[in-house]
C-alpha cells in the first residue's frame, strides 16, 4: 500500500478512538486537549510526522510520570494493531531513553499489537550491550512477535526505519539472536531473519556466506532462511553464494530474441529464450537483466528472476514480457537499452533495443 493511502489510517477517528480508550484506563485524560494539538495543518503531514506528533500530544496530555504514562498505555495499545499501533512505540522512542529498563518493557508489550521495530533502535545506538541483552531474551519467547522483534529490531538497513551503522561494520552484535532463531517455527519470524541477514550482505558478505555456510543442512526452515537471505548476492552473480547452492556453468546454447527491436513508453518488450543440450538441463537458475537508460546517462543494471528448478529435459523455451510503465521505485528514460540473460549466474546472451517516447494523443 503506498505511503500516501497509509498516513490516512492516522485520522480524526483514530484520534477519538485513542482518547476514548486513555479515558476508560485513564478517567483524568483531557480529551478536548488532546485533541486541539490536531490542527488544520494535520491533513498535509505525511505518514511518519502524523505518528510523530500524535505520540507527542498523547505523552504531553497524559501529563504523567514516564513510567505511569506506559502503565497506562500499555491497555490502551492492545486495541490498536498495525500502522496505528505505532504511535505507542513511538511515545518510548521520543520520551523514554532516559529509561531503558521501562522503556524497553514497554516496547516488548507493545510490539504485540503491532511493532516496535523502530522505536528500538534509539536503544540499540545509545544502550547497546543492554539492548541486545534483552533482544536475547525475546528471541527466546513464547511470542512469535517478540521474537521477531529481537531480529527485525536490529536490522542493520531497516525500510523506513534509522539506519544503524555501526552495525553496518560489524554485525557480530547480531548474530547470537538469529543463531537462536535460525530454525524458528514461524514464517513471521524466519522471514526477518533471512532480511536481517540480506541487510548485512551488503556490507559483510563473507561473514554471512560463512554463516550459511555452516548452517545449510540445519533444517528445511533454515535451509529456506539461507537461500532468502542470499538473495541480493545471488542476483549480483557471487561465485561462493552460486556455488553453495551448487550451481554450476552448464553446457548448453542459448538464444535469447525479442520480438521488435523497439519499444514504446508505456508497452511491454517481449522475448523469448531457447536453451539446447545434449543431456537434460539439470539445475537451472534463470535470470534476465535490462541495463536502463539513465536520466543523466548512467546506465542502471536491473536483474529479474525467470525460472529456478531442476530441468530434466534436454530442450527449454520460455517467452517472458517487461512493460515499461514507471513505477515509484523505478521511473524509465527513452534510449538505449541492453537485455542480458544469465544462467547460473553466467552471461550466455544479450540483445539490444530502443526505448522510445510514447506517442502523443
Amino acid at each position: 500500500m503506498a505511503a500516501a493511502l497509509l498516513k490516512e489510517q492516522i485520522n480524526s477517528t483514530l484520534l477519538n478512538a485513542i482518547a476514548a480508550r486513555c479515558r476508560q484506563y485513564y478517567p483524568a485524560f483531557d480529551t478536548a486537549a488532546f485533541l486541539q494539538e490536531f490542527n488544520d495543518d494535520f491533513h498535509t503531514l505525511e505518514l511518519k510526522q502524523r505518528i510523530n506528533r500524535t505520540a507527542r500530544c498523547l505523552y504531553q496530555t497524559l501529563g504523567l510520570p514516564f513510567g505511569e504514562a506506559c502503565a497506562v498505555l500499555k491497555p490502551v495499545s492492545s486495541h490498536f494493531g498495525g500502522i496505528p499501533g505505532f504511535i505507542f512505540p513511538e511515545v518510548v522512542a521520543q520520551f523514554g531513553l532516559q529509561q531503558p529498563d521501562i522503556a524497553l518493557d514497554a516496547l516488548g508489550h507493545f510490539t504485540c499489537f503491532s511493532t516496535s521495530e523502530f522505536a528500538i533502535r534509539p536503544f540499540i545506538q545509545q544502550y547497546p550491550a543492554k539492548t541486545f541483552a534483552q533482544m536475547l531474551i525475546w528471541a527466546e519467547a513464547d511470542n512469535h512477535h517478540l521474537r521477531r522483534l529481537a531480529s527485525e529490531g536490529c536490522r542493520p538497513r531497516l525500510p523506513w526505519g534509522t539506519a544503524l551503522k555501526t552495525l553496518q561494520r560489524d554485525a557480530s552484535p547480531i548474530l547470537p539472536i538469529l543463531e537462536k532463531l535460525k530454525a524458528d517455527a514461524s514464517d513471521y519470524v524466519r522471514r526477518s531473519v533471512a532480511n536481517n541477514l540480506n541487510d548485512i550482505s551488503k556490507d559483510q558478505p563473507e561473514l554471512v556466506l560463512a554463516l550459511a555456510a555452516r548452517w545449510r543442512g540445519h533444517s528445511d526452515n533454515t535451509d529456506w532462511i539461507i537461500k532468502h537471505a542470499l538473495r541480493t548476492l545471488l542476483k549480483k552473480r557471487h561465485s561462493q553464494a552460486l556455488a553453495l547452492f551448487d550451481y554450476q556453468t552448464p553446457a548448453l546454447q542459448a538464444s535469447l530474441s525479442l520480438d521488435s527491436a523497439t519499444v514504446q513508453m508505456g508497452q511491454p518488450l517481449q522475448f523469448q529464450v531457447q536453451l539446447q543440450s545434449q543431456a537434460p538441463l539439470g539445475k537451472l537458475r534463470l535470470e534476465y537483466a535490462i541495463d536502463f537508460a539513465g536520466k543523466t546517462g548512467k546506465i542502471r543494471h536491473k536483474v529479474f528472476q525467470l525460472l529456478e528448478r531442476t530441468i530434466s529435459e534436454p530442450r527449454l523455451q520460455l517467452q517472458r514480457s517487461y512493460r515499461f510503465v514507471d513505477m515509484t521505485t523505478r521511473k524509465h528514460y527513452p534510449g538505449p537499452h541492453q537485455l542480458h540473460l544469465f544462467i547460473n549466474g553466467q552471461p550466455y546472451a544479450s540483445a539490444p533495443f530502443e526505448l522510445q517516447p510514447a506517442e502523443s494523443s
